[in-house]
């Protein structure tokens, strides 16, 4: 990060001016020698703070004034205050090479940031806040403070018919090996819901060829699947990810979307098992990864859910994301071991139909 304007100014009239004002010191009775052995001290804190150009010239000025202070008082011996004066040279041409390496260092910096920044907006595209008859909400952090994207996934897709799909996923490991399978994933997901004739276990199977294709034998990813439709029929599969909750508008209960039997991760051939579930108009559906769930206080307590219940009967879904996150990171003072994802669908009550698909409720 680029030093402030004000820090910056600082130091470059104090690096410029200030071996002046030392070469002046043996005036008021400092001993020559002491004053030459300060002179080196300017272009090497100019060249962690300022440019190249300035650095070069406080290292003039640093060398300037240590060869007015060797010919102005020589002393006793001659050579020694050349060899000073060379050794105020030496490190000005040091300032002036540090600095021109920490500017290669922070271009370099500067590029990976961007295309960590194109690859975020490639890998977690911003949710729609409405598809079909819901609206959405969306938050990602990552555990490294200096990235903006990692393992975990997450996305909404509608389909045609008022029919949205969604998938949450969280991928094994970090790093970018995790970055590159999530994007795998989420590329094979939105190629399978372009074609909304497949059913939902169909498009999981299709993402987990995807995903088995590009991984090692001991990658996988964690994942849930969810259609939504405006009848208020959530259809889920599961492949080995923290079940979804469901709050009933009608009476604030918070219950677990649980599926009748987990499946597998992603990459290791889950069985993709349907489980079919109602929500009512104004029911809200939260979906999370387990870096969420793990949130631990300093005693290694993780986040208590009714936590989660309390964020989640928020006044409205953008609230209930900000919510979700506040109390993770309020309850880990702050430190995620692990990224984090949440988004939230609410059914809402004007765009709600009555007709749904087969099924049994939930």
């Amino acid at each position: 990060m680029r030093p402030p304007v004000w820090l910056r100014a600082t130091v470059a009239v104090a690096a410029t001016a200030g071996p002046f004002l030392v070469a002046a010191l043996p005036a008021v009775g400092f001993g020559d020698e002491q004053a030459m052995g300060w002179l080196g001290v300017a272009p090497l804190v100019a060249s962690l703070v300022l440019g190249w150009r300035l650095t070069a010239l406080a290292g003039a000025a640093a060398v300037l004034a240590a060869g007015a202070l060797a010919l102005v008082d020589p002393g006793d011996a001659p050579r020694g205050a050349a060899l000073r004066w060379a050794v105020v040279l030496a490190l000005a041409a040091f300032a002036v090479l540090n600095c021109v390496l920490r500017e290669r260092r922070e271009a370099r910096l500067r590029a990976v940031s961007e295309v960590a920044r194109t690859a975020q907006s490639a890998i977690l595209q911003p949710v729609p806040s409405r598809a079909g008859a819901w609206s959405f909400a969306a938050r990602y952090r990552s555990a490294n403070r200096a990235a903006s994207v990692g393992g975990d996934l997450v996305e909404v897709v509608e389909v045609g018919g008022g029919r949205v799909r969604v998938v949450m996923g969280d991928v094994r490991g970090k790093g970018l090996p995790a970055v590159r399978l999530a994007a795998t994933t989420l590329a094979a997901f939105r190629e399978a819901s372009l074609r909304p004739d497949l059913p939902l276990p169909e498009v999981v199977r299709l993402v987990d060829h995807s995903v088995a294709a590009a991984t090692g034998d001991e990658d996988f990813v964690t994942a849930v699947f969810l259609e939504l439709d405006p009848g208020g029929w959530v259809q889920t599969v599961n492949c080995g990810h923290p079940p979804p909750l469901r709050l009933s508008a009608r009476d604030a209960h918070v219950s677990q979307l649980t599926p009748s039997a987990f499946s597998t991760p992603l990459g290791l051939s889950p069985a993709c098992r349907p489980d079919t579930f109602t929500a009512d108009p104004g029911d809200r559906v939260l979906l999370l990864t387990d870096g969420l769930l793990e949130a631990r206080d300093t005693g290694g307590v993780m986040l208590p859910p009714e936590l989660l219940a309390q964020a989640l009967r928020s006044e409205d879904v953008e609230a209930v994301v900000d919510g979700v996150v506040a109390a993770a990171l309020a309850h880990a003072d702050g430190h995620l071991d692990d990224d984090l994802a949440v988004l939230v669908a609410e059914l809402q009550p004007e765009r709600a139909s009555g007709a749904g698909p087969e099924g049994h409720g939930g």
